[in-house]
């Protein structure tokens, strides 16, 4: 009880922050793969701070906060939802070489081991998602995967 509890309050604290976080560009949806950022610091003033797009099955959005850009410290929420499934994910993450590192913020227990990243193009506008091990962050028919554009 005192865990759900405890988490119930991090997770209001989280999403709080990141109500606030305000986008830093916007840009329309295109098809090709873009170059991406191979920096291993974070670009912080061209990240947007909210993404949106198709997952694999239904939609997907991550949002952002930048919590110390030359650590590469972020945290973020993503959520993907269909009229199949939904889920959602709190994370803290790392900027590593021009990718996003994200794992859970308060991790299930008796869950594997939830790893998703993110491949930033170099504007920070277009991003592709993909997850590894985070099925108990989601609904079966749904996964952490796609291409999303800055909002």
């Amino acid at each position: 009880m005192a865990r759900s509890v405890a988490y119930s309050g991090a997770r209001k604290a989280l999403w709080a922050a990141l109500a606030l976080a305000q986008p830093v560009c916007w840009a329309q949806a295109q098809a090709q793969a873009p170059a991406l950022a191979a920096s291993s610091t974070l670009p912080a003033s061209r990240l947007a701070a909210q993404w949106e797009g198709p997952a694999l099955v239904g939609q997907l959005q991550l949002r952002l906060i930048v919590l110390d850009a030359e650590r590469g410290a972020v945290a973020a929420a993503l959520t993907v939802g269909s009229p199949q499934c939904s889920g959602g994910l709190d994370s803290l993450g790392q900027w590593q070489r021009g990718t996003l590192v994200l794992k859970p913020y308060r991790p299930e227990l008796d869950a594997a081991a939830c790893e998703v990243r993110v491949r930033v193009d170099v504007d920070g506008r277009r991003a592709w998602v993909s997850e590894t091990g985070c099925g108990a962050y989601r609904g079966a028919a749904c996964v952490f995967e796609g291409r999303l554009q800055a909002r």
